[in-house]
């Protein structure tokens, strides 16, 4: 699965936490999965001052309902030896210091990373029962850019490419219960 994006399916139209969710796997072992939700954008930020006079300010995505009080980030270069390949260019680390670092020495830019507070997190077999249940929609193709899906409006843009089952649902409203 590492590597994958998971798309809610519309059958999750109860589920606050994974409605049009698109989740991107990151770790795979024995004891079970590791994503983040690439479209859910909080009203939170993260700062650091450098010096008096000038702040870093970064935007922090909602990653899951896992581990709400850790930072991870998703980056598409590998800067320092923590941090994991998920494939070809695309890793996720949890050293935030050294990514404030980086912006402080205009290394990166703030579009070129995700930062994510918690995760999404499925035991063994978990994320197997909810993918036959029609819960996910499994995508295989792995992403050159995830970071497109960082906007909101992404899952809507993503399903309509699933084919003529999901068409209608590409326009469904945030809250259904206004359509």
């Amino acid at each position: 699965m590492k590597g994958k994006l998971l798309i809610s399916s519309p059958g999750l139209l109860t589920d606050m936490i994974f409605y049009k969710s698109i989740i991107l796997i990151v770790d795979q072992t024995d004891e079970g999965i590791t994503g983040f939700i690439l479209n859910r954008p909080s009203d939170l930020f993260m700062y650091k001052e450098i010096d008096t006079s000038k702040k870093i300010k970064i935007g922090l995505n909602y990653g899951g309902p896992v581990s709400s009080d850790h930072y991870f980030l998703l980056r598409s270069k590998k800067e320092y030896f923590e941090i994991l390949n998920i494939y070809d260019n695309i890793y996720w680390g949890n050293n935030i210091e050294f990514l404030f670092n980086l912006i402080e020495e205009n290394k990166v830019g703030i579009n070129d990373f995700i930062l994510f507070q918690g995760y999404s997190g499925w035991g063994r077999d978990q994320l197997d029962n909810e993918i036959e249940n029609n819960s996910w929609i499994v995508n295989d193709k792995k992403e050159d850019d995830v970071f497109k899906f960082k906007e909101k409006n992404s899952w809507n843009n993503l399903i309509k490419n699933l084919g003529d089952k999901y068409v209608l649902w590409s326009n469904s409203p945030d809250d259904i219960t206004l359509n």
